[in-house]
């Protein structure tokens, strides 16, 4: 067992103790554009924090992981109950948030398959070095995407980095759902180390910076330290959650935030830099993961919320979303609806470069909801697009796509011709389906699904890329509706 991740906060300390410069950065004169630190995770559910992303569901929240280090940046700052990954799965997501646009509209609807994407886009770091040329920085982690992070103007990187790099073994070695020991599990001590110091850098310096930090975990192999595993191991399990390996994970990943929010404040960082927590997409459904052929979890890890990861049912999409920084009030909420390819607009906004980003971006600025919770968002389209045309055996199983405009979220599959609409304000858990009470809203939402998909030229099911797949070509096979008889 490699000691250094044993004790990863000590360390961390230690490593602070030896080479930070004896003088505090407080009093160091920074300029005046803001520093910012993107925490990314890797399949983190909804409801998998020791703390609820809604106050107005308290108990939507995990009943054996402990996350007081995630729970900390609610604390400190905003956090959004309706947060939403761009897509269900993995690579369009870390698409999104470098280029402010749907997945639908950039191209990109799966992490594997064709890649549709232009790469000759401007990226976060292009946009904050167009505006303050004395910018760092910074990219950790997992990339996921098609082309050198460098291409994007991050100073610092680890490549193109994607799941293996993180330990992802596909199961070929029977582990991928059962867990073992690492001595540096998900890479979590090397993440954070290289994170830091970062930081430390840049704040030395005077410059401002941003550093994208994508941890490898949550996603499988489940792979935590023997501590973690032996500390959960004491605790009592709950009824939702209940595997001490994957807790064990969870664990070692929140003192990885711990260690970032310590240098945060040691390096007096509160007045001048906004911290971001959010996840590619929403949590497993169900472990160890089984192809469930369309049906409906009972119930999914991500409960109140329905289905997990690969659908765009709630918990598919539905993410920790929270922010922390200058002017933002301690321990806030915002209900209004707010997606991952918001950060590039709002990242540039708060910096002063909005005339350095496209015109006809997807995304729109969420600075104004740090002071007012409840305004809406300026978008060039007035609802949020959700788009995955693929079969997908451990999914639905059938090509979806969804619409959320206000309260309401219309999730229509093409292939079956069928549609059902939800109240999510009143319906989290999309246990109700309200087509045929209100089929003029039905037929509003669809018209704009489909005018947007095709203004975009999105992928269509019959062109889609097919994954994990059974039967005939184009048969419908899910059971998902069954619930809704």
């Amino acid at each position: 067992m490699n000691l250094l991740f044993r004790s990863l906060p000590s360390i961390i300390f230690a490593i602070f103790l030896s080479t930070f410069m004896p003088f505090s950065y407080a009093s160091e004169k920074l300029n005046g554009s803001p520093n910012f630190i993107l925490i990314l995770l890797d399949d983190y559910g909804w409801s998998s924090l020791s703390k609820t992303m809604d106050k107005n569901y308290p108990d939507a929240k995990s009943d054996f992981y402990q996350t007081p280090n995630m729970n900390k940046i609610l604390e400190r700052g905003i956090r959004f109950s309706n947060g939403y990954a761009s897509s269900p799965v993995c690579s369009p997501t870390r698409y999104s948030i470098q280029f402010g646009r749907d997945p639908a509209s950039l191209g990109r609807t799966r992490g594997l398959g064709p890649n549709n994407v232009d790469h000759d886009q401007v990226g976060i770091p292009q946009i904050l070095k167009g505006t303050d040329s004395n910018y760092v920085t910074a990219h950790f982690g997992k990339w996921h995407i098609d082309a050198d992070p460098s291409r994007y103007g991050y100073d610092e990187h680890h490549g193109e980095s994607g799941n293996r790099a993180g330990g992802f073994d596909t199961g070929k070695n029977n582990r991928q759902w059962v867990g073992y020991a690492a001595d540096d599990p998900k890479l979590v001590n090397q993440l954070t180390v290289d994170t830091i110091d970062f930081m430390e850098s840049a704040s030395e310096s005077g410059k401002p910076f941003f550093v994208q930090l994508s941890h490898y975990a949550v996603h499988s192999d489940i792979v935590y330290s023997e501590d973690a595993y032996e500390r959960v191991g004491r605790r009592e399990k709950g009824n939702l959650h209940r595997n001490q390996g994957y807790a064990a994970m969870v664990d070692d990943l929140d003192r990885s935030i711990g260690a970032i929010l310590d240098a945060y404040d040691r390096l007096a960082l509160n007045d001048n830099t906004y911290l971001i927590l959010v996840s590619d997409n929403g949590g497993m459904p169900v472990l160890p993961q089984k192809v469930n052929l369309g049906k409906p979890y009972k119930p999914g890890l991500n409960h109140p919320l329905l289905r997990g990861k690969w659908d765009v049912m709630e918990g598919g999409i539905r993410i920790p979303f929270a922010v922390m920084g200058p002017s933002i009030t301690a321990n806030s909420q915002s209900d209004v609806p707010v997606v991952t390819h918001d950060l590039l607009p709002t990242i540039a906004d708060l910096a002063g470069a909005n005339k350095y980003i496209p015109e006809d971006l997807d995304g729109g600025s969420l600075k104004k909801l740090f002071v007012e919770p409840n305004t809406n968002v300026q978008r060039n389209f007035d609802a949020l697009i959700f788009h995955y045309p693929h079969y997908n055996r451990v999914g639905m199983n059938e090509p979806h796509s969804a619409i959320r405009m206000g309260d309401h979220k219309l999730v229509n599959f093409p292939v079956s011709k069928r549609s059902l609409l939800f109240n999510i304000k009143n319906d989290p858990g999309e246990q109700r389906d309200l087509s045929e009470q209100l089929p003029d809203l039905v037929t509003k939402l669809q018209e704009k699904l489909s005018n947007f998909l095709e203004s975009v030229d999105a992928e269509k099911p019959e062109n889609a890329y097919n994954w994990k797949t059974t039967g005939k070509s184009g048969e419908v096979r899910t059971k998902f509706f069954e619930r809704y008889k």
